[in-house]
């Protein structure tokens, strides 16, 4: 824990108070906009109350539950602002200024304004609760695992999970997926809990009704998060199989904490053994636990009435009725996650596959390769034991595959959409991890009793077999500290376009012209007091447009592309945003495409003087993560050494594209001209192009019907080992 906590609440300024992350942008906007109600019922008035946002000209697209708790730390920080401050809000005000080097106004006395909080630094309150919910995850995982397995267990699950470069990377970021992902596997853990009390004879209400809790909660956070009411189905599904399971074969075992049998089924049914009594058996089952899964529906619900109140139309508590604007704004969002709205930035979703590209993203980057197969490993090894009848597995095992199965087969495959089963899957792995040491283990006795009985081959054979079992469980470990450790680095060096602005200032002479795409976060930034763009500061100015390149291919942008490229001086690409999904639609944007080709090669004219990259790094070596469809000059300058470069698959673009994009400049050299420009771009023939084609249309329809296969191949499966595990008699670890 202690190592998590250093990973985690280290870097979170990663971009010096820019604010780079697009969603914490709209989160910041959110938060300075809205404040907290005085009055209980003005809470509930979704149509006057100031913490709604859209009460503040605002439109939020995510949980409120992260967004007031923000906002409620916040304004208590700015108590510590002003002439009249409270002591305690001033000193976690002051030391927290400290971390960000904040200047003090000129009042004598005052370490800050009110406002501070609530607007300038909300992000970095907001990304302080995101590290304190991960932390909140991996306290529950080691709850978990010591529910189900062993204290080993448990220890490797936390050890991994503290270490896991994903969660990592989303402990920095002021999102709701943290905070959605921690009470996920909270409900997680009271399902798991439900399902092990059938022993007791009793139904599981308290634990049904805290995971019910939890649920809500998630929901708050995001929307989505809902899903977590499959665990509490599936912990209430677990505990009936194990009452049906001990009814069955001990009719006379008691069913409510007494002797009694239940009064649902009557005794004389009790000691059957055919289909008819085992019928009996789980209707009666099923009907006791009813009550308890109502309860948690109901507590759901009220828990999400509370934290996410204006999706409802108020006033009061019991205003009820669903807000058709609310409601709205989820379509909108359901329809774009479908890819059925052609947003520029969904246009990197084009011809990706299902299953795969999420599971590699995730294997590969999310986790490190070690890890991820190990991850996986472990998924394999509890189907296979579920199937066998270790129903101790079901819960995690069913959910876990069932959301991968629709969250890997959707238009939309974003890394963060899968956060809430890494936890799960990491669970997984620190089992199979233990199943390993236990070998190791059996083998190192077998040795033993070898060389007793001077059984020399045998001896051998087992100092091999314990040696693979500790070298794999260590390799594993120490690859995924390393792996953390790499994306932990990130947050220890400059953000690349704070890196990228101060060589732009030193290096790009006054009074130059240069170009920015748009849609993405142009250079240079606003940084040491310098302002390139001359609203605020000192230091060389410059004379800046916006090249709009995902603009349709016709021959009015071709004019206008030569056009730019004659005007600039320097060409800034901020990151991969628009280089990497442009080319992904070569039949919409066939010059578009052409242009990068020959801007990368050199053969535009324009060199590439420098290169900002920020990559994991581990001793000699360095992973590329960025997806870049052409090869690339070599740079002039280049902020980091990658001699050492293994060839891995590209990450999806949020993986790199808010805490550290490849920054590149480009410099007009004596190569350009008008006439060179014109003979690359003319070459193009724009008369075909497909404009306005969707990305959807650019897919193949091959990788459209995978995506239904996988989808249903994949439910099958999960359907087909949670029957035969519940069918089957319990193994010996049940």
């Amino acid at each position: 824990m202690l190592v998590a906590g250093i990973f985690r609440f280290t870097g979170l300024n990663w971009d010096r108070m820019q604010w780079i992350h697009p969603d914490e942008g709209h989160m910041r906007a959110v938060t300075g906009a809205i404040r907290w109600p005085e009055t209980l019922d003005a809470y509930f008035d979704t149509h006057h109350s100031p913490l709604n946002p859209r009460n503040n000209e605002q439109v939020y697209s995510y949980g409120t539950l992260p967004l007031f708790a923000t906002r409620a730390v916040a304004e208590w920080l700015d108590r510590g602002c002003g002439a009249t401050t409270d002591g305690l809000p001033r000193w976690a005000a002051q030391r927290l200024l400290q971390h960000l080097n904040h200047p003090p106004p000129p009042a004598a006395g005052w370490i800050c304004f009110a406002g501070t909080f609530t607007r300038t630094y909300s992000a970095y309150i907001g990304r302080h609760l995101a590290a304190l919910a991960d932390m909140g995850t991996l306290i529950v995982i080691g709850l978990i695992s010591r529910q189900l397995y062993t204290k080993r267990t448990a220890l490797l699950a936390v050890a991994l999970a503290a270490a896991t470069a994903f969660m990592i990377q989303q402990a920095h970021f002021y999102t709701v997926d943290s905070a959605a992902t921690f009470f996920t596997v909270l409900t997680a853990y009271f399902a798991v809990r439900a399902g092990l009390a059938s022993k007791t004879g009793a139904p599981p209400w308290v634990s049904l009704a805290l995971a019910g809790l939890s649920t809500g909660l998630a929901a708050a956070c995001k929307v989505s998060a809902a899903l977590a009411a499959g665990l509490v189905a599936l912990g209430a599904l677990a505990w009936v199989c194990r009452r049906l399971r001990a009814d069955v074969t001990d009719p006379a075992a008691p069913h409510d904490g007494t002797a009694a049998p239940s009064p649902h089924v009557p005794p004389s049914t009790l000691s059957g053994n055919g289909i008819a009594s085992a019928a009996l058996h789980l209707i009666a089952a099923s009907l006791r636990v009813a009550p308890a899964v109502l309860l948690a529906a109901i507590l759901s619900f009220i828990a999400f009435r509370i934290t996410q109140p204006y999706a409802f139309e108020g006033p009061g508590f019991f205003g009820i009725q669903p807000s058709l604007e609310w409601f709205g704004r989820l379509s909108q969002i359901s329809e774009e996650q479908s890819g059925s709205i052609d947003y520029p930035s969904g246009r990197q979703w084009t011809n990706r596959l299902p299953v795969i590209f999420p599971w590699l993203n995730m294997v590969v980057w999310g986790m490190g390769l070690p890890l991820g197969c190990a991850a996986w490993a472990g998924w394999a090894l509890t189907g296979i034991e579920l199937a066998k009848g270790d129903r101790r597995h079901a819960v995690l095992w069913v959910w876990t595959t069932a959301f991968f199965a629709f969250y890997a087969t959707r238009w939309v495959k974003a890394m963060r959409y899968f956060l809430p089963i890494y936890p799960f899957l990491i669970l997984m792995a620190a089992y199979a991890l233990d199943r390993l040491v236990a070998i190791g283990q059996e083998a190192s006795r077998q040795r033993q009793e070898a060389r007793e009985q001077e059984r020399r081959p045998e001896e051998q054979r087992h100092r091999i077999v314990r040696g693979v079992a500790v070298g794999v469980v260590l390799a594993v470990i120490l690859s995924t500290v390393a792996w953390g450790t790499g994306l932990f680095s990130i947050y220890t060096r400059p953000h690349t376009r704070v890196a990228a602005s101060s060589w732009i200032y030193a290096n790009v002479l006054d009074g130059s012209v240069v170009a920015n795409e748009h849609w993405d976060w142009g250079l240079p930034l606003r940084i040491d007091g310098q302002d390139g763009f001359r609203v605020t500061g000192v230091g060389p100015t410059f004379t800046g447009f916006t090249v709009e390149h995902y603009n349709e291919d016709t021959p009015e942008k071709r004019a206008q592309l030569i056009s730019w490229l004659d005007e600039a001086g320097y060409l800034f690409l901020a990151s991969n945003r628009l280089y990497g999904s442009i080319p992904r639609l070569p039949e919409r944007y066939p010059m578009t495409t052409e242009y990068y080709r020959a801007l990368f090669s050199g053969e535009l004219g324009f060199e590439l003087a420098a290169e900002f990259t920020s990559y994991i790094k581990l001793g000699p070596f360095t992973f590329p993560d960025q997806e870049t469809p052409f090869a690339l000059i070599a740079p002039g300058w280049a902020a980091q050494n990658a001699s050492l470069a293994p060839a891995l698959m590209p990450a999806e673009e949020s993986f790199s594209v808010y805490d550290h994009p490849n920054c590149l400049v480009f410099r007009k050299t004596t190569e350009y001209s008008h006439e060179r420009a014109a003979a690359i771009l003319d070459a193009v023939y724009l008369d075909e192009a497909r404009t306005w084609q969707t990305p959807q249309e650019a897919t193949p329809q091959a990788v459209h019907r995978a995506h239904t296969v996988a989808f249903y191949s994949l439910l099958t499966l999960t359907a087909i080992v949670a029957i035969v595990g519940i069918v089957r008699p319990e193994t010996d670890k049940e």
